[in-house]
């Protein structure tokens, strides 16, 4: 006798997936974090994150290719901020379950940011 199939099947698995790879890495949910408080220049980032320009860029233009965030020139700087709402229901999900994830800046009681600065999956 065969198994029946599934009433309810999950057609968006793979770009659930990716979305998940995205924010996976340390980096980026770090970045995602942060911008969903306020919009921020690289420079500001990598002060902010303790993550440096390098691999900071890396992560920026992988989050923007995907299209969860977007830069807009301000004079010589460009300034990020998340434009993608399931980016943003998802690390609003992950705040509720590690409290932690609302001090991506450590000012709060967290000594140093736990990211790895070789990163680039």
């Amino acid at each position: 006798m065969t198994k029946p199939a599934p009433t309810k099947v999950c057609r968006s698995v793979g770009e659930a997936s990716e979305l998940l790879k995205l924010i996976a890495n340390a980096n980026r949910l770090a970045i995602v974090c942060y911008l969903m408080e306020a919009p921020a220049s690289v420079s500001a980032l990598e002060i902010e994150l303790g993550i440096r320009q390098p691999t900071l860029s890396q992560q920026l233009a992988e989050l923007r290719e995907a299209g969860m965030i977007e830069g807009q020139r301000d004079g010589k700087a460009i300034v990020y901020r998340v434009t993608d709402p399931r980016v943003e229901t998802v690390v609003r999900t992950l705040r509720e379950m590690f409290a932690g994830l609302d001090d991506v800046t450590g000012r709060f009681g967290i000594t140093r940011l736990p990211v790895d600065e070789v990163m680039f999956d």
